[in-house]
């Protein structure tokens, strides 16, 4: 077992978001249970048989967005103090990505702001959309521009989709087809806004792979070189990914063509994705024949504590 892992997509609950899912999301949300009994020492024991020295902790979706202003600010002002709070009780094996109130763009400036100076989050974790407005909008270019500044880890999380069409794909969870759909969609939205090119000081982790990117690149990148005058292999090579999800035999090494080998980050989406299933997850990268060792050191440990040097 490769040893000192660094998870860097891995997810924590606080009580406030689960009693704001339970009063506004009847079921499921995006269709996948909650899991309702996780405590942080489910990470930790998680960690210890998995061989993470580091977790970095997120909220999942939905974002705490639920169409009150007020709300979505005091759930990501208390999301972030619970995230401080965890990260003091084990400063050594946990960190946190902040919550912001999106797509509040005055309240999002000022929670990053105390996030990052006075609890001493990582970076942030951003919503695809958040009631169907997209990271990316010229809306929160203030944001973006501050994230920008600070040189920013931004950690891309999907929602559902903001517009889902009727009678199809009806009992699917979202997580299977629509997370993925999102990611793309938020990504593309990213290129035709000249993201990349107005914050190239942003360092934006893409999750899940890349989602649907490895296979729809090359389909898109001369339209877009044509009418964005966007380099999309450029900016493959720039973003970052993680593994979190079932990213072999196939997501993985077809993102590797894409991406800079050096900004891969391995993820368990615990406890979303069962801890069984994690485990599994991660022995099928340890014992993949289709990544060589050097990139598994890369991909475990290297590049995260690289990303987490230039973040402290």
């Amino acid at each position: 077992m490769y040893t000192n892992k660094i998870d860097f997509h891995t997810h924590y609950l606080p009580q406030s978001y689960k009693n704001a899912l339970k009063k506004h999301i009847p079921g499921d949300p995006d269709g996948w249970p909650t899991p309702d009994t996780w405590t942080i020492a489910t990470t930790l024991e998680f960690m210890q048989q998995n061989g993470i020295n580091y977790s970095v902790l997120s909220l999942s979706s939905p974002h705490i967005n639920f169409g009150n202003r007020e709300e979505t600010f005091e759930l990501a002002h208390d999301a972030n103090l619970q995230g401080y709070q965890l990260y003091q009780q084990h400063p050594d094996k946990l960190g946190f990505l902040a919550t912001l109130p999106i797509p509040y763009e005055e309240d999002s400036i000022e929670e990053y702001q105390n996030a990052t100076e006075n609890y001493g989050a990582l970076g942030v974790t951003v919503p695809t959309n958040s009631r169907g407005v997209y990271f990316g909008t010229p809306l929160l270019e203030n944001l973006y521009k501050k994230l920008n500044k600070d040189n920013a880890i931004v950690a891309l999380h999907p929602n559902e989709p903001s517009i889902l069409p009727k009678n199809v794909d009806i009992d699917l969870p979202a997580p299977l087809l629509g997370f993925f759909m999102d990611t793309t969609m938020t990504f593309v939205n990213l290129l035709q806004h000249h993201f990349f090119e107005k914050y190239p000081d942003i360092r934006l982790i893409i999750p899940h792979a890349g989602a649907f990117l490895g296979i729809l690149d090359d389909r898109i990148a001369q339209f877009m070189k044509v009418k964005y005058q966007v380099d999309v292999y450029e900016i493959m090579q720039q973003v970052y990914f993680d593994l979190a999800g079932a990213v072999l035999p196939r997501q993985l090494p077809t993102i590797l063509s894409l991406a800079n080998e050096s900004h891969i980050l391995y993820g368990s989406d615990i406890p979303y994705t069962p801890l069984n299933g994690a485990n599994q997850l991660r022995v099928a990268l340890e014992n993949s024949k289709q990544i060589s060792k050097a990139q598994k050191q890369k991909f475990f440990t290297d590049n995260a504590k690289e990303l987490l040097t230039m973040a402290k």
